[in-house]
């Protein structure tokens, strides 16, 4: 900010310097063309002022003259120099003021304009991004880390050459299709984004090279080979146990770490662990995912919930969660209560007498072939009857559980028995 005003002040004094310096060029050429004029007129004989004060008037003309000349020339040299610099600032302004909403919460800063350090306790997150509203960021694809700051979020970044694109495509099997690079995300001990990005791409490099000799098994999944010590060779490209890869999705029996290109993982990241704890949950209707983007999806197939997480197993701020598990509970403590769940059903089909008595006057409920539904015609938030309908199975589960009616207060517990206590308690708001 006080740098913007520093060139705003001596834009405005530059601006005064250029235009004095025309006036006094204007003034001197009157000057000098008019002494002159006053010259010639006494050498054809026509008495008009002293020579004295023709001289002074020629001499006065021709020193505005050059003194106007000399301060335009510096003023235009000086705003220049100031259009550089203001278009440096603009740049600035626009990558470190690039922000998801007014308060500046998300900064962008390239990796040179910070001090970065590496620290092998600390594990980094880096993504793929494209960043749309900014001129000089919107054409080009970058990898970024975020800082969480107090106030805000500070993405450091780097930009990604061509070489590096190739290969991300290869190791992400995006089909050559650079937009699909985006969001997708990998780990590093490195700071810098551009070493993460280099570190990333030469741990695979191996992989990717057996890739392009073995065409016909162009498939095979790069993340169970990496970093195995099975593969041999002069770049180290061949696998001893199995030469034409591991084309399965599981992971493969024979592979062993290779201690010199050991990689560090966040807890959550490798399909193998994925796989390892859905053994113990898939038969309790729970499937844990891993997405590209750094992030789990843990999804409840008998109550089509879902749950979100990093690869650091830590419930995400946005996500669903479990109110029995409390506010903090993370990715095992999800997958413990995944393992041991009890699923008793109840049909509710038989309570449709009492909850209707219950709702008399707040809401209507129905039974019908698909489950159980109640009708409410009452909007708070607009203050105008507008009728909805909630539809749950009948076993109290609601068929849609994230649809936007849904009560706030009951966001992380919502089924039949809850929603007809909610009715009940807010009658006063919601009529029939």
């Amino acid at each position: 900010m006080f740098k913007k005003l520093c060139i705003k002040a001596f834009q405005a004094i530059n601006l005064t310097v250029g235009a004095t310096s025309l006036v006094a060029i204007a003034v001197g050429a009157i000057a000098v063309f008019g002494g002159a004029g006053l010259f010639s007129l006494e050498k054809a004989g026509v008495k008009t002022i002293p020579d004295k004060r023709i001289q002074q008037t020629l001499y006065l003309g021709m020193g505005s003259t050059l003194l106007g000349g000399v301060g335009f020339v510096s003023a235009s040299f000086a705003a220049a120099c100031v259009a550089s610099i203001v278009s440096d600032a603009d740049l600035d302004d626009e990558e470190e003021s690039l922000t998801s909403s007014n308060t500046n919460s998300v900064v962008f800063k390239p990796s040179s304009s910070v001090l970065t350090e590496d620290n092998n306790d600390l594990l980094y997150l880096y993504q793929i991004l494209q960043i749309k509203g900014c001129s000089h960021l919107e054409t080009k694809l970058i990898v970024g880390r975020v800082e969480e700051k107090v106030s805000r979020k500070v993405v450091i970044y780097n930009f990604l050459d061509s070489q590096q694109k190739d290969s991300l495509m290869e190791i992400f099997d995006v089909d050559f299709d650079e937009d699909k690079l985006i969001g997708k995300a990998f780990s590093s001990l490195k700071s810098n984004p551009w070493d993460a990005i280099c570190e990333f791409v030469d741990f695979y490099r191996p992989q990717l090279e057996f890739k392009s000799s073995y065409e016909e098994f162009s498939s095979f999944n790069l993340e169970i080979c990496a970093g195995c010590c099975n593969f041999h060779g002069a770049n180290k490209i061949v696998c001893g146990m199995h030469p034409y890869g591991w084309d399965d999705t599981c992971t493969c029996p024979d592979w062993q770490s290779d201690n010199h290109r050991k990689r560090v993982y966040f807890p959550f990241e490798r399909e193998e662990t994925i796989e390892q704890l859905n053994q113990s949950i898939e038969i309790n209707q729970a499937t844990l995912m891993k997405n590209d983007d750094g992030s789990l999806t843990l999804w409840d197939d008998y109550t089509n919930r879902r749950f979100h997480f990093s690869w650091a197993g830590i419930l995400l701020y946005d996500s669903d969660k479990l109110v029995e598990l409390g506010e903090h509970a993370q990715l095992l403590s999800y997958i413990q209560y995944f393992c041991v769940r009890a699923v008793i059903e109840f049909d509710y089909s038989s309570k449709i007498d009492e909850f209707a008595q219950q709702l008399k006057g707040i809401a209507t409920v129905e039974i019908n072939d698909t489950g159980i539904n109640v009708r409410v015609n009452h909007c708070p938030k607009f203050n105008i009857k507008i009728e909805r309908q909630y539809r749950f199975r009948f076993d109290g589960i609601p068929l849609y559980p994230y649809e936007s009616i849904v009560p706030q207060e009951l966001k992380h517990n919502y089924n039949l028995v809850t929603f007809v206590e909610w009715l009940k308690g807010n009658k006063t708001r919601v009529r029939r």
